[in-house]
C-alpha cells in the first residue's frame, strides 16, 4: 500500500513539474511587422467609418500589431523593475478568435501570456467573452486567468477610445489575419 501511495504522489509531482516545465516555455509571438512609410491612424479611420457608415472597413493584423505598438506603453514598478519588464502586446486573428499575447521579459527569459476572447453582436451591445487562454504554452481554461484581470481592465483603460469606436460598428467580425468591421445600418 506504502508503494502504491508513493508511486502516485510520484506521479503528481512529475505531472506538476511537466506542467511548470510548459507554462515556462514561451509561446510564439506574432511580429509587428516594418511599419510602412506613413502608418495607417487605425483610431481616425475607425471613428471616420463610424460617422460615415457607408463601407466595410478592414483593419489587417500587422496594422493592428502596429497601433498596438504604438499606443501601449509600459512601466514596471520598484521593486520589481529590477528583473522584469513588460515588453509588447501581440494580437493574432484566426477565424472568430482574437488572440492577445502578452510579453514580459523576466530576468532575462522572455515570459507570455495569451488570452482568446470572441465577440459576438448581443440586441443592445457587444458582447466580449473570454474563452481561454495559456501561461507559456500550457493552455489553461478561462478560470484559471482570473488573476490577470486587474491587467484586463489597465489594457481596457489605455485602450478605452478605441473600443469605444471599434463597438460603434454594426458588426465586428474577426477572420483570419483580419479584423472585418461594417458600420453600415443593417
Amino acid at each position: 500500500m506504502k508503494f502504491l501511495v508513493h508511486s502516485l504522489l510520484l506521479v503528481a509531482f512529475a505531472a506538476l513539474a511537466g506542467a511548470a516545465w510548459v507554462a515556462h516555455r514561451p509561446a510564439a509571438v506574432p511580429q509587428a511587422g516594418e511599419p510602412a512609410k506613413r502608418p495607417r491612424d487605425v483610431l481616425d479611420e475607425l471613428k471616420q467609418a463610424a460617422i460615415k457608415r457607408s463601407a466595410v472597413f478592414e483593419i489587417s493584423e500587422q496594422e493592428l500589431n502596429l497601433h498596438v505598438a504604438r499606443v501601449l506603453g509600459s512601466s514596471t514598478r520598484p521593486p520589481l523593475d529590477r528583473w522584469t519588464r513588460f515588453s509588447r502586446l501581440a494580437v493574432a486573428l484566426r477565424p472568430e478568435v482574437l488572440e492577445a499575447t502578452l510579453v514580459w521579459d523576466i530576468g532575462g527569459a522572455e515570459r507570455t501570456v495569451s488570452l482568446r476572447f470572441q465577440a459576438a453582436r448581443g440586441e443592445e451591445a457587444f458582447q466580449v467573452e473570454l474563452v481561454g487562454g495559456s501561461y507559456g504554452r500550457l493552455n489553461v481554461p478561462r478560470g484559471l486567468l482570473r488573476p490577470l484581470q486587474p491587467l484586463l481592465t489597465q489594457l481596457g483603460m489605455v485602450f478605452g477610445e478605441e473600443i469605444r469606436a471599434l463597438f460603434q460598428m454594426n458588426q465586428v467580425r474577426v477572420a483570419q489575419g483580419r479584423l472585418v468591421l461594417d458600420p453600415r445600418f443593417p
